[in-house]
């Protein structure tokens, strides 16, 4: 599932944002789910009309949301609650659902492969996207609660830096949940979770100009990218 709604405090219209020629942050999330999945496993959550237009012209799937679900306060799980109600009343049952956020484009075909093998082993209830975070270590970290500062980690605040366990930091690219998992929690991560590695270099999670602006500075530097979302044969 792609979600996407017309709202957007940071960006106008945001998701119709341009990352390279007329190339939108919408339809290139939809090319990279159609590199992956059949055109019948993709949908499109949306309450905007330009935005659903657009989806049906990439052949992919509408599901129109209610108006109160595309609020800045709505959640992703709410959406895709009501995505799977609607569909179960109609006889579609799902294994699994996947999460494509078009704010997090740098995402590749092959980062989307290796989280559904993952979740194809049975090994998992949900699979993330997420970087090595080298710079700051939660072991280093306190939280600020009145005028004391407790640390995040005590067990391991002594320790060394080389001695520290490595940490990662979910990006935004891919969620990955077990409907069993979504069912039970609510939740599109957690229990036993796995990581798709991606680098820090394309883990940009689009939410200001400047985000936007290092998305499309990617693809200069890196034009042989335009054709990354292409379905492999």
């Amino acid at each position: 599932m792609i979600p996407v709604r017309g709202g957007s405090k940071g960006i106008p219209r945001k998701n119709l944002a341009t990352l390279f020629d007329d190339m939108t942050l919408l339809e290139w999330t939809i090319r990279q789910a159609h590199a992956v999945y059949d055109a019948d496993e993709v949908i499109v959550s949306t309450e905007d009309r330009e935005m659903s237009d657009l989806a049906r012209a990439c052949n992919t799937e509408v599901h129109h949301r209610p108006r109160a679900l595309a609020q800045d306060s709505s959640s992703t799980a709410s959406v895709v609650e009501h995505l799977v109600q609607e569909h179960e009343a109609s006889g579609r049952r799902y294994d699994l659902v996947t999460i494509l956020q078009v704010t997090s484009p740098l995402r590749e075909p092959a980062d989307i492969r290796s989280a559904r093998e993952m979740m194809l082993t049975g090994n998992y209830d949900s699979v993330v996207s997420a970087y090595s975070e080298d710079l700051t270590h939660p072991a280093k970290m306190y939280f600020w609660e009145g005028a004391m500062a407790r640390p995040v980690l005590p067990e391991m605040e002594g320790l060394r830096r080389q001695d520290l366990p490595q940490v990662f930091r979910r990006n935004g690219a891919i969620f990955m949940a077990t409907m069993d998992h979504f069912e039970r929690t609510g939740a599109l991560w957690g229990g036993r979770t796995g990581l798709v590695q991606m680098p820090k270099g394309r883990s940009v999670d689009v939410d200001s100009e400047n985000d936007l602006a290092s998305a499309r500075e990617f693809f200069v530097v890196h034009p042989e990218k335009k054709n990354a979302a292409e379905k492999s044969q």
